[in-house]
């Protein structure tokens, strides 16, 4: 029976992935280090083999992208109805988090609003 499998390796220096396919039989395919073909630094085999690291790494990078244009996106101001679309809760939940003692809230008579920057600082904050 011939098994083979992938070791990947992904550059430290630059965010390649890159894998070399191997008999998993042999020890001696498995190579500690090899050269990284973007930036030709040395790289070591990551932990775990196989496509699994490839696809993990893929949908790290695709959810730091759409963070990033969500945020991007969000107005300066943000109003109940963006915190609650953003955070994907309803708008009662939302306007009790701006109703939280620690939460950066600025009042316009009547009206609730929060600086983009602000609510992010708190948020990030919450995840400590």
């Amino acid at each position: 029976m011939k098994v083979e499998g992938v070791y990947t390796y992904l550059c430290e220096n630059c965010p390649t992935l890159f894998g070399v396919v191997s008999r998993l039989s042999v020890m001696e395919d498995k190579i500690d280090t090899l050269t990284c073909p973007k930036c030709s630094k040395k790289v070591a085999v990551c932990i775990g083999e196989g496509h699994l690291n490839y696809i993990t790494h893929e949908r790290k990078e695709e959810i730091k992208k759409c963070e990033t244009d969500e945020i991007s996106q969000l107005p300066e101001l943000l109003t109940v109805e963006h915190l609650a679309d953003y955070l994907k809760v309803s708008e009662r939940t939302a306007d009790e988090y701006m109703g939280n003692p620690d939460f950066p809230l600025i009042r316009l008579k009547r009206s609730k609003r929060v600086f983009r920057d602000d609510f992010l600082d708190w948020l990030r904050s919450k995840k400590e």
